[in-house]
């Protein structure tokens, strides 16, 4: 039995998985297991996996038919006999100390409170592309995220929920935690919320970074952002008491936005005077300004002008989270 497991879900990962697994590979603490979760890859992810796994014991490639990343980490969780397991990525990587931290911090705190698991905060990789930066710096502001991004704070602290986290093997057993597989979004939110309802506490470390690669342009960008809002719908539903007001102002831009442009069509066909209209688009200007404001912040504080794309980054998280969100409450 090995001191952690480290569940890695992957599908078509062949630019990023070897690096992820050198880095599991380098960690600090040597008594573990890598756990890689192939959900039928199409490219050469699987053989990648195996041609490491054959200088390299602590590496396993398991199947996952359903190919959705909760059902890999299932299979991962099955598998392990871990005292501890982890979870990650294909297209992140960390750095050697990683599981040191996290697994350190969770020997330090749990005689304090009832702990269950401690998560790691987001970083932009040196090498991310510039869309993918201003991704990243985009979802750390108020603006971008609300506060919700797992970025980097100055000390441990005590969230509702964690992102690749490790966690106490015996305490999921014991309280019979799985991942939600009908869940294709928000599974980590899931996942913990179980654990916070049976009075479990979850701790993130700051300096337990996770690299993480964003999506690589816009229009992907925003359809993780729609199947995000999507998931978010799902999971207020199941809890309600996840819903938070955050969640629902995506969804009162989305009915503003078709007000707005009903609003222009009745204009246009002289239906509603002059000074109507221009009272209906100023909350539109406003966003607009505040956009600008943001968006320009990020590129004087990185000295950046590819930044720009955050000027369009900010709409693709508000519009496409609403848009997932209604899409959620319409369809599931």
């Amino acid at each position: 039995m090995s001191l952690i497991d480290i569940i890695v879900g992957v599908k078509n990962e062949e630019k990023h998985i070897k690096r992820c697994i050198n880095s599991l590979q380098n960690q600090t603490i040597l008594d573990i297991n890598i756990i890689v979760v192939d959900g039928c890859s199409d490219d050469k992810t699987p053989e990648i996996v195996q041609k490491i796994s054959k200088t390299d014991n602590r590496v396993q490639l398991l199947q996952n038919p359903d190919e959705v990343i909760s059902s890999a980490r299932n299979i991962g969780l099955k598998a392990s006999n871990a005292e501890y397991v982890a979870y990650l990525d294909g297209h992140c990587y960390v750095d050697a100390d990683w599981l040191e931290i996290l697994h350190n911090t969770f020997l330090n705190y749990q005689k304090r409170c009832n702990l269950a698991g401690v998560g790691s905060t987001y970083s932009s990789p040196p090498d991310d592309s510039s869309f993918g930066k201003s991704v990243a710096y985009a979802l750390q502001t108020f603006f971008g995220g609300f506060g919700t991004a797992f970025t980097a704070h100055e000390k441990i602290i005590k969230v509702d929920t964690v992102a690749f986290a490790l966690y106490k093997r015996s305490v999921l057993e014991e309280e019979q935690i799985t991942y939600d597989e009908n869940m294709n979004q928000c599974e980590d939110t899931d996942f913990n919320h179980q654990l916070i309802k049976k009075e479990y506490v979850l701790l993130k470390h700051p300096q337990a970074l996770v690299y993480q690669y964003r999506r690589k342009n816009l229009k992907e960008f925003s359809r993780q952002m729609i199947d995000y809002g999507q998931g978010r719908s799902r999971l207020a539903k199941k809890y309600k008491e996840t819903l938070s007001p955050h969640h629902l102002i995506s969804v009162l831009l989305i009915v503003y936005l078709i007000l707005l442009v009903l609003a222009l069509i009745l204009f246009l066909i002289n239906r509603i005077n002059h000074d109507l209209i221009i009272l209906t688009s100023l909350p539109f200007f406003i966003y607009v300004i505040v956009d600008l404001i943001y968006a320009f912040t990020i590129i004087f504080r990185q000295r950046c002008l590819k930044h720009i794309y955050s000027l369009f980054i900010f709409p693709a998280v508000h519009v496409g989270y609403g848009i997932g969100f209604i899409k959620g409450l319409i369809m599931d």
